[in-house]
């Protein structure tokens, strides 16, 4: 009957879907199941003889195993103790295939989805461009057409032989500060393109709240602030997002610069970055401030008196 017993359960030992093997103290196989046998030889073309070799395999660092019959494989390894003290060491291997695939699937989804986000974002991109060119074709349309008015105009004043004190120049004006006011507009819109494409290319979003300063020194400042944040916000405290609030007060503008990474262990002792713009807020007659409690937060005020119109 005991007998009979023992083989039932070897039997059944043997037909199970999972490999399991047990080792003594010096590494010889004391029980082994036909489906680790049959996954090690299939991984290495010979016989399982004792756990060194089973080791050897594992020590090549793959978490999943995979069979030319495209069945996935995980091994794990365990000390055991049986009630009379007698130390063994099990091995198992689960078919994971179901979940190796599933994996393997969402890896594609995920890298569909960066592909798909990256070509939205270059969409947005041309059409931000294609808003802008349109704009600025009507803007030269529009001093195109006052241009035009004000050359015949002026032309027929001077045929008239009247003084040139009395020529309205106010259409030429308008035109001019149109065309400077768009040529400042596309060189602040072109300095915080590059800035976000900057934070895109080293995998950081930049929120901004409130707008830039007019006045070009002031807005130079700042912009270095934010290039200088943003990189160490990556390197640093491993952000993602950098958050960015611009305050006006009287003639000055302070930026507050924080971050979702991870918050200083300790005090911010300045390196050359930080050093750097601190000399350059400085020279601005601007002052710096840097905060590493509760949070980190970086907080920079110049002033922003606008510049003479030429």
């Amino acid at each position: 009957m005991n007998r009979f017993l023992n083989h039932s359960v070897k039997e059944a030992f043997d037909h199970l879907p999972s490999g399991v093997c047990f080792f003594d103290k010096n590494g010889t196989v004391t029980l082994c199941n036909y489906q680790m046998y049959r996954v090690f030889f299939a991984l290495t073309g010979r016989d399982l003889q004792s756990l060194p070799e089973l080791q050897e395999l594992l020590a090549r660092g793959a978490d999943v195993f995979l069979l030319d019959d495209g069945r996935a494989w995980r091994f794990a390894q365990e000390q055991i103790i049986t009630q009379d003290g007698t130390a063994y060491t099990q091995v198992t291997a689960s078919d994971v295939t179901e979940l190796y695939c599933r994996q393997k699937e969402l890896e594609e989804d995920n890298q569909k989805l960066i592909e798909d986000a990256e070509r939205i974002r270059r969409l947005s991109a041309n059409i931000i461009s294609l808003i802008h060119e349109e704009e600025i074709l009507n803007m030269k349309m529009r001093v195109h057409d006052d241009i035009g008015r004000s050359v015949i105009a002026t032309r027929q004043f001077l045929q008239q032989g009247k003084p040139m004190e009395e020529l309205d120049l106010t259409v030429w004006k308008n035109a001019v500060r149109l065309l400077k006011h768009e040529n400042e507009l596309m060189e602040e819109e072109n300095a915080v393109a590059e800035l976000m494409n900057a934070a895109y290319g080293i995998g950081i979003k930049v929120f901004i709240d409130g707008g830039f300063p007019e006045n070009t020194a002031a807005k130079e400042v700042l912009l270095s602030v934010i290039r200088e944040c943003m990189t160490n916000a990556v390197r640093h405290a491993g952000a993602k997002e950098l958050y960015v609030r611009l305050v006006y007060s009287n003639d000055m503008v302070s930026a507050s610069v924080t971050n979702n990474g991870a918050v200083p262990e300790e005090n911010i002792e300045e390196g050359g970055g930080l050093t750097s713009l601190r000399i350059l807020v400085k020279k601005s007659g601007g002052v710096m401030e840097v905060k590493s409690v509760p949070k980190f937060e970086l907080t920079v005020s110049v002033p922003v008196r606008r510049e003479e119109t030429k």
